[in-house]
């Protein structure tokens, strides 16, 4: 699924090559990019280490076997999409792109109603109460 995220990114940035339209004149925006993008890049190696650390699978499509509750789970449901929105974010700083930032809302959308929604239904399935407890306690996003 992070391939979403890539292809609107890249076609946020396609249109952004032809039809300019930045976010803020001037190339402060493209500094303050840095921040978020690195923020993201942390919280991912930070996500994946705690999933390594329980030895369970990082990919969706894997069979899962602990529900990870610690780390940066213990404040987000979704730390890996999370970190996957902070790289956008300060991509579409960096790019100063108003298309790559209007992909990110469309992106976040789908992933909000779509993939995050049919994760929440396995893991339910699979650890029941546990993780309905979880998610009464951890917001999806923040």
């Amino acid at each position: 699924m992070a391939a979403i995220f890539l292809l609107g990114l890249i076609g946020g940035a396609l249109v952004n090559v032809y039809f300019p339209f930045p976010i803020w004149p001037g190339t402060v925006i493209r500094v303050i990019g840095i921040l978020p993008l690195l923020l993201g890049v942390a919280l991912f190696v930070w996500a994946r280490a705690t999933f390594r650390r329980h030895m369970t699978a990082l990919m969706p499509w894997t069979r899962t076997t602990t529900l990870v509750t610690d780390g940066p789970y213990g404040f987000s449901r979704n730390p890996i999409y999370l970190s996957f929105v902070l790289v956008y974010l300060g991509l579409s700083f960096i790019f100063n792109s108003t298309y790559v930032l209007i992909m990110l809302v469309v992106v976040m959308v789908l992933f909000d109603r779509l993939q995050i929604p049919r994760e929440e239904s396995y893991l339910r399935g699979l650890f029941g109460d546990e993780f309905d407890s979880y998610a009464a306690k951890v917001r999806r996003w923040l």
